[in-house]
């Protein structure tokens, strides 16, 4: 698995499809809670959008994840790190904000490779 992570506006996407050319892209939404992964590469793009659908679906995102480690295994997913600036005043974003944090650090833990994208450079972290 690699993890692609940095601001929003970075160059994640751009960053994995140059790297990636043959993997097909699955774009998450904030309104789809389930992920439908195909057995092959892929690259999963905005993951952050994915957990927010988990928020919203009062659904555990990092036991989705736990459930479904085997088949992300080869997988590249490109996340938006929200965890800098002001802290939410909305609870729902605070939560949000810790799940997509817990998500991040379970999945840095499983990843073969963490990349961080800050202004388009790329940064092995892992």
């Amino acid at each position: 698995m690699v993890l692609i992570i940095g601001g929003a506006y970075q160059g994640k996407l751009e960053y994995a499809c140059e790297r990636y050319p043959e993997a097909p892209v699955i774009q998450c939404g904030e309104r789809d809670p389930e992920l439908e992964l195909p057995d092959g590469d892929c690259i999963i793009n905005a993951f952050h959008l994915f957990v927010l659908a988990q928020v919203r679906a009062e659904k555990n995102a990092s036991d989705y994840l736990t459930r479904h480690m085997g088949v992300l295994r080869n997988k590249i997913i490109v996340c938006d790190d929200i965890s800098c600036g002001i802290v939410p005043m909305s609870p729902e974003e605070r939560q949000w904000r810790e799940s997509v944090g817990r998500c991040l650090g379970l999945l840095s833990g499983n990843a073969d490779s963490v990349i961080r994208l800050f202004c388009g450079i790329a940064g092995v972290i892992k």
